[in-house]
């Protein structure tokens, strides 16, 4: 927790911020330069990297001047497939930065997807951990404002973050059970552990496409 709230401070310095989307949008015309026969690219973002991602693709509010916009020029030589994010803070975000979920449309609207033939030109399948108190659910926030080209799935990781977290929901302190938990649910998604493999299963089918088991189930385990 308290990792997050100094990188997001650090973030939301002016000049770092706009730093940290130059080093990114270098690192995608390296990419483009250096595997020029690829015209696909997902995106997988943890924690706070799902804010800057959002600034990336997405934020009307950044200077004429800002990175991202370069990032954003060089997108359009590839086709954005799918957007993975876990624990991401995006709709707490939404409250106190005031953050446009409608801005999406914008991009939708130029986004190239020549190989896709179904309706929707991209996919976004949001991670949250049951006990991950920086992660929310976005679905319904975000639906109310798209149309039906951003194909959107809320997926929870249904597990205690650690033994500690389960002793204390079984002696009924569910509060203090939540707080014991948070750092390790933050960042269980890469833990080589139930949990870690739940998250690269839901990361799998959003590469990969599954939609059906997409839709099927949105909480593992149930």
């Amino acid at each position: 927790m308290s990792d997050f709230l100094g990188d997001f401070l650090i973030y939301q310095n002016p000049e770092r911020g706009k730093r940290i989307r130059k080093t990114i949008s270098e690192q995608l015309s390296g990419f483009i330069n250096d595997y020029p026969r690829h015209n696909q690219i997902h995106f997988i973002a943890h924690s706070l990297g799902s804010f800057i991602l959002w600034d990336l693709l997405f934020s009307q509010v950044l200077s004429s001047d800002d990175p991202s916009f370069i990032f954003r020029e060089r997108l359009n030589q590839l086709d954005l497939v799918s957007i993975t994010t876990l624990g991401s803070p995006l709709l707490f975000l939404k409250e106190m930065l005031d953050i446009n979920f409608s801005s999406i449309n914008s991009f939708l609207k130029t986004a190239s997807r020549k190989s896709n033939t179904n309706s929707h030109k991209l996919r976004w399948v949001n991670i949250i951990h049951s006990s991950d108190l920086i992660a929310y659910p976005l679905k319904a926030a975000i639906e109310d404002e798209i149309g039906s080209e951003l194909l959107f799935y809320d997926q929870y990781v249904w597990q205690d973050a650690n033994g500690t977290e389960k002793t204390l929901r079984t002696l009924g302190q569910s509060d203090l059970a939540m707080v014991i938990a948070a750092e390790d649910a933050h960042s269980s998604y890469f833990y080589d552990n139930l949990d870690g493999a739940i998250t690269g299963r839901l990361i799998a089918y959003n590469l990969l496409g599954e939609i059906n088991k997409l839709s099927e189930r949105c909480i593992t385990p149930e």
